[in-house]
């Protein structure tokens, strides 16, 4: 977990992934051989003990949610536009300013909105407009505040990593949670060469992937994600999506991508006789990297395996571990089995 916990404590906006490329590629190098795109992706093959008959990719993407500088004001707030996150989920939030101004230290500061008091009463129980958010570090005016930030800084939540019993929490899981996953997997024996891929902006219109294709051009791509576990109260059981604790969740389709259903089903059976505890992602919704893989550079096979989360694209997430291992044993499964599927 000391990998995870380090993923999730660095900061990666969409464009911004430089902090965490950089870990990633320092924890890959002694493994596997690997290089850095144009588009700013990590692009991995690891060597294993055959050669499969078609080539194989596992992939996750290295960006997160949050928001980034539109513009100052006279007073020194900053004002936001979001990168994937709903203004419901920010009034009043601790979050970091990349401050590029003076050297890309991350500035602390909180999300504010007008204060309730001041609401009209119809006004109190909307969910406020994101452009009427800013941020706070505690400048007097516009002067001092652009001593340190510009427009197009990254806003990043401050949400620390810790343990809840058997669950995790903290920012970023999405996707932090793959990518530590790909980690694992180059840093262990593979029984199959395969190749990996750590994209960018994913949160943006999946571009890194789109990026990315171009140079591997896989057979078989499994997409290693996170996706919403809605098993909270006062949500019908049959709006859950999928169950924190309740294994990997596996996708039939979402809106992005129609999965294969021989594919899915393989997966299930391999799943169910190496004992590894998944799940079908019950709700047709979001989507992922796999709508690229699948439909670029003459397509692949695309499978997504994600790990339930609770308050995704907020600034804490919750994930089991055990959903997380899980995650990891059945890729691993996958790569043993590969000309199986």
């Amino acid at each position: 977990m000391k990998i995870l916990q380090k993923l999730c404590s660095l900061n990666g906006l969409s464009g911004d992934e430089s902090e965490v490329r950089a870990y990633i590629l320092n924890q890959i190098s002694p493994y596997c051989s690997g290089r850095v795109d144009p588009a700013g992706n990590i692009l991995a093959f690891k060597k294993g003990r055959k050669q499969p008959k078609r080539k194989l990719l596992f992939e996750a993407h290295m960006d997160e949610t949050g928001y980034v500088v539109t513009r100052i004001d006279s007073s020194g707030l900053l004002y936001l536009d979001s990168v994937g996150v709903s203004a419901s989920v920010s009034v009043g939030k601790a979050v970091f300013v990349r401050a590029t101004a003076e050297g890309s230290r991350m500035l602390p500061g909180v999300i504010g909105a007008v204060p309730l008091h001041l609401l009209e009463k119809e006004e109190r129980a909307a969910i406020p407009k994101m452009e009427t958010l800013y941020v706070d570090i505690g400048a007097k005016d516009e002067q001092e505040a652009r001593q340190f930030v510009v427009e197009g800084d990254s806003v990043y939540f401050d949400g620390p990593f810790g343990l809840m019993g058997n669950l995790v929490k903290g920012k970023a899981l999405d996707d932090r949670i793959g990518c530590y996953n790909l980690i694992r997997m180059i840093q262990s024996d593979l029984e199959y060469d395969s190749y990996f891929a750590f994209c960018v902006q994913e949160e943006v219109g999946l571009r890194g992937a789109m990026a990315a294709a171009w140079h591997i051009r896989p057979d078989l791509t499994v997409v290693m994600e996170t996706t919403t576990a809605a098993d909270i109260g006062g949500v019908k059981p049959s709006d859950t999506v999928c169950c924190v604790g309740g294994g990997v969740a596996v996708s039939f389709a979402d809106r992005g991508t129609i999965y294969e259903p021989r594919l899915v089903e393989n997966i299930f059976t391999l799943a169910r006789g190496r004992h590894i505890a998944c799940q079908p992602k019950t709700m047709v919704s979001g989507g992922n990297d796999a709508a690229i893989w699948q439909k670029t550079v003459g397509g692949s096979r695309v499978v997504t395996f994600s790990a339930p989360t609770r308050y995704l694209h907020s600034p804490v997430g919750v994930a089991s571990r055990d959903d997380i291992d899980g995650m990891f044993e059945l890729a691993k499964a996958v790569n043993e089995e590969v000309d199986a599927l």
